[in-house]
């Protein structure tokens, strides 16, 4: 859930800061930082039981999140 939220942040800042042309690369960007972020936090906790279950929510999750993010960068000129 913390990768949703700063995926948000990060989406939305992107949304309102970048200019047009620069927002797909750095979207990306806010998608691989929360893949990694999201993986660091799930080693750290170090329990074994439900990994792979919980990257992928919190993987796919932030994706979600990044993809209304997108969604609405193609409003905002």
């Amino acid at each position: 859930m913390p990768v949703w939220v700063l995926a948000a942040v990060a989406g939305a800042a992107i949304v309102a800061l970048a200019e047009p042309g620069s927002r797909p690369g750095l979207l990306s960007l806010a998608l691989a930082g929360a893949v990694v972020l999201t993986l660091c936090i799930q080693l750290v906790t170090g329990d074994r039981k439900g990994f792979v279950r919980r990257v992928t929510a919190s993987a796919v999750g932030a994706f979600a999140v990044l993809l209304v993010a997108s969604l609405a960068a193609l409003a905002v000129p």
